[in-house]
C-alpha cells in the first residue's frame, strides 16, 4: 500500500473529483490513514454541495453548536483551489 509509505499519489483529472482537503491528497492525515477519504486521498462530489466533512452534514457539532465551517447548513461547496488548513 504506497499510501502508507507516505508516497503522494497522483490524482485522475475526471468532472467530480476533488483532492481531499483533509489529507492534501497525500491519504495521510498526521501519519495515519485520512478517516475523510479513507487513505485513497481523493474523494468524489456528486452535486455541487455534499455534505460538511467537519459536522457529517448534521450542521451541528458536539452539544448544539452550530458548525462554523458550513454555517449550520450541513453542506459545503467543493474548493478547487483554496486549502482548508
Amino acid at each position: 500500500m504506497s499510501e502508507a509509505k507516505g508516497e503522494v499519489k497522483k490524482l485522475p483529472k475526471e468532472p467530480g473529483i476533488v483532492t481531499c482537503r483533509f489529507c492534501d491528497g497525500t491519504g495521510k492525515y498526521q501519519n495515519k490513514p485520512c478517516e475523510i477519504c479513507g487513505g485513497k486521498g481523493e474523494v468524489e462530489v456528486v452535486d455541487k454541495n455534499r455534505k460538511c466533512q467537519f459536522c457529517k452534514g448534521r450542521g451541528y457539532m458536539m452539544a448544539g453548536i452550530p458548525c462554523t465551517t458550513c454555517g449550520g447548513t450541513g453542506a459545503t461547496r467543493p474548493l478547487n483551489k483554496q486549502r482548508l488548513f
